[in-house]
């Protein structure tokens, strides 16, 4: 995209009101805190009390109202206690002058790194900054300036005092949404996907070519908000963590059913969307449809579904129905779980009903045959022991934090986001302080707007940054003319703390709807706000925009300085994301040697590292179609769109291979280790490739797997404890492999498109008409011979 283009398109962004609001009665007693701090200031006829809580009591609601994943009442009292703590820090600090841009400068960078542990804590991490800098620019004295900490205090004190009052709502609300995600997410897969199989069974695409793909990201911010409860709230969310555990053995049989003939994916999509709902509410979905076999509702095309994938597919959404049945009993204080839907798991394992989390039982004796409608029973879960012992909040929170550190920029490029703010704060800080009266239009020596708004602009990305430093200066300009106009009129003193109480209510109505329209309201609220204290109305309706407008300069500048373009990234986060394939696809192999050895945790956190390795890739491909085209990427979009369809192949694969871990000793396939060396030493010749362009050559694999299935006697699939059948975990295996050959050969023709002579500069010093000509002729064979080589790739062997 072209720097017009790109700067076009964030200039629309930055003016798009969404339609995204907070929970309601966080609303309701976030203005409840406002009213009673400017009420009870009122009350006093006190003018520093009321406009001190009104500051302590807003910002602090603004905290609670920031996509919370603690308990509310967690949230508000640390966002209390560390905007307090902040506003003291800030009034000890304002006697040291400009030597505070020292002590602001590190406290940025923290803020900026803090946003390590997501996107609200670090926007909280800011608010308390901006807490220190308020006072160490306001605070007229050490005396003076402990009072006004004493009245914010009160004011954030208020925030927590209100979180203590009813209704409380559902426990574990916001894991419950996460969750509700990670369905919706699969449901939107089982759609796709069956949209891609009427499209192979018109013949508009090949049977291999153009699947669908499921995002890891939903499932990483379900983990991410399971791992914050604290050890004695687990138990109680156990339900929810079996139902992590069960979308994920999901998606793996959703992975598992491409290519399968007669899969119903509406009415999978049906199922999985009906869960959604139900986590999201704690609520049971009403539907006239019966599931005879589970007793719970359920679509008529999926009770008609045959075959094994059938019933594996059955087996685990009726797990998934039951686990949510205890959750919503569990939200709705009962202390009994859904009859109905406990059946299917107490027939199989007695044991189940304590806990989720029961390891599994010995294995009975094979069981009478049933009718076909009858699904095949869920074996416990693998995945929810390593669930359910997290890291813990210190220890996970500390090793985000320090990852962040590393000057590499193979991990999500905090660090020059956290060194952008920590610059950008400190010199806006003194731009402000400097330029603060704007030739007698503002307040002299008061830099905090300014660096408040660099602070606030400022994101991690290109895309984010711009469009925030066109809306906010925009909005603030906009407020302060609406903000003058009004202050014509003569205000009493209860108007004007009517006027603040309504326009901080406006702002938290507001704050996720843009950057222009939240602007517009507060800076009229803090123009109000400040106009209590006898603040000369003029110079803080002109003086703040102009700080907005300097701030939002000032921002962008220091982008433009230090910059995060994510065409740097994606070479190093591909061969990222192939180094831990090195290790898992080997360790998957040497599982199927022998059962018992196998290492469920260490394969746990193998597939946990390449799960945010992709994540972290696809994030950063995501934000290349609006970044200048002077920042192109080594691919071009079409060329990233296969490799990422690449990506997810081997993705899938390797969630079959885990899929079909052998149980015991009758289903291993020890052929498969003699293959596990060869594999890594590929994977780890594709990480050249992609990291520093290293030549591989495409088919060498799938000659490899062919010579050593020949060889090893992997290819002979016949059952040896009954001579004249077919073995099933080892067809199931040989096929399995095949595809994860595939798919790495498919990978290996995409990264190997750019190592052809017109990708290499030119050499000589000119160059003329024909030289471009000969070029794009190269380009032409070579986007052919990658054809050939991915079509080659999958010819039979």
């Amino acid at each position: 995209m072209a720097w017009t283009a790109s700067l076009a398109h964030t200039v629309r962004k930055g003016f798009h009101t969404e339609r995204v609001f907070a929970d309601p009665w966080a609303i309701g007693r976030a203005v409840l805190a406002v009213a009673l701090g400017a009420a009870l200031g009122w009350a006093r006829d006190d003018l520093l009390a009321t406009t001190m809580m009104s500051v302590g009591a807003f910002i602090c609601g603004i905290g609670t109202l920031l996509a919370p994943l603690r308990h509310r009442l967690v949230n508000a009292s640390v966002m209390a206690l560390a905007f307090s703590g902040a506003t003291a820090l800030g009034v000890f600090l304002q006697p040291t002058g400009w030597y505070f841009l020292i002590a602001l400068s590190f406290a940025a960078f923290l803020a900026g790194l803090w946003r390590a542990l997501g996107a609200a804590p670090g926007i909280r991490a800011c608010l308390v900054v901006i807490g220190m800098l308020i006072t160490a620019d306001v605070s007229p004295g050490i005396d003076a300036g402990l009072e006004m900490v004493e009245w914010i205090a009160a004011g954030s004190g208020l925030v927590v005092l209100v979180h203590l009052l009813p209704p409380y709502g559902r426990r574990h609300a916001a894991q419950r949404r996460k969750l509700a995600d990670v369905y919706a997410s699969l449901a939107d897969y089982a759609r796709r996907e069956g949209a891609m199989a009427a499209r192979r069974a018109d013949g508009a695409v090949g049977p291999e070519g153009a699947a669908a793909s499921v995002s890891p990201a939903p499932f990483s911010a379900a983990r991410t908000a399971l791992g914050l409860l604290p050890p004695y709230a687990r138990p109680a969310a156990a339900p929810l963590f079996g139902l992590l555990g069960e979308a994920e053995r999901v998606r793996r049989a959703l992975y598992a059913a491409q290519g399968a003939r007669d899969v119903p994916y509406e009415a999978l999509a049906a199922t999985l969307d009906a869960l959604a709902r139900t986590i999201a509410t704690g609520r049971h979905q009403r539907s006239a449809a019966k599931d005879p076999a589970v007793g719970v509702p359920g679509p008529p095309a999926l009770h008609d579904w045959r075959g094994p994938l059938a019933d594996t597919l059955r087996a685990r959404l009726a797990e998934a129905r039951r686990l949510a049945a205890l959750a919503v009993t569990d939200a709705q204080g009962a202390t009994h779980p859904h009859t109905a839907a406990a059946a299917p798991r107490d027939a199989a394992n007695p044991t189940a009903n304590g806990s989720a989390l029961t390891p599994a039982p010995t294995p009975a004796p094979a069981p009478a045959p049933v009718p076909a409608v009858t699904p095949a029973v869920a074996a416990p879960h693998e995945e929810i022991p390593a669930l359910y012992r997290p890291e813990g909040l210190a220890r996970g929170g500390f090793r985000r934090l320090t990852a962040e550190l590393s000057p590499r920029l193979t991990g999500t490029p905090l660090l020059r986001h956290a060194l952008r703010v920590g610059i950008g704060t400190t010199v806006g800080e003194a731009a402000g302080r400097a330029l603060g009266d704007f030739w007698g239009h503002g307040l002299p020596a008061h830099g905090f707007w300014a660096a408040l708004t660099t602070m606030l602009v400022l994101f991690p990305d290109y895309q984010h940054t711009f469009a925030r430093g066109w809306s906010r200066p925009v909005g603030s300009i906009a407020g302060g003319f609406l903000a003058w106009g009004l202050l014509q009129f003569s205000w009493s003193h209860g108007a004007l703390a009517l006027a603040t109480v309504a326009f901080a209510a406006v702002t938290f109505v507001v704050l996720r709807t843009g950057q222009h329209t939240l602007n517009l309201v507060l800076t009229a609220w803090i123009v109000f706000l400040l106009h209590q204290m006898g603040t000369a109305q003029d110079l803080v309706a002109w003086g703040r925009p102009a700080d907005t407008v300097l701030g939002a300069a000032i921002a962008l500048v220091i982008f433009l300085v230090l910059p995060t373009w994510h065409h740097h990234r994606i070479p190093d986060l591909l061969a990222r994301w192939l180094r831990t394939q090195q290790r898992l696809l080997p360790a998957l192999l040497t599982g199927y040697t022998d059962a018992a050895a196998t290492d469920r945790a260490t394969l746990e956190q193998l597939r946990g590292a390449a799960r945010r390795a992709r994540e972290e890739l696809e994030s950063a491909i995501g934000h290349l179609p609006h970044e200048p085209r002077g920042h192109r990427a080594r691919w071009s979009a079409d060329e990233l769109t296969r490799i990422t369809s690449s990506v997810f192949a081997v993705t899938r694969c390797t969630a079959l291979l885990s899929e079909h871990l052998p149980a015991d000793g009758t289903e291993t396939v020890p052929e498969l280790a003699e293959f596990a060396a060869p594999l890594q030493g590929h994977l780890a010749a594709l990480e050249e490739l992609a990291a520093s362009g290293e030549t591989v050559r495409p088919g060498e694999l799938r000659a490899l797997f062919t010579a050593l299935s020949a060889k090893s006697g992997l290819a002979w699939v016949v059952d040896p404890a009954a001579p004249g059948t077919v073995s099933t975990p080892r067809a199931r295996a040989l096929a399995t492999c095949l595809r994860t050959v595939l798919a790495l050969e498919t990978l290996t023709a995409d990264l190997a498109q750019d190592l052809t002579p017109d990708h290499a500069p030119p050499s000589g010093p000119e160059h003329g008409p024909r030289d471009h000509v000969r070029r794009r002729g190269h380009a032409g064979r070579r986007r052919g011979h990658a054809r050939h080589a991915r079509h080659a790739a999958h010819t039979p062997a």
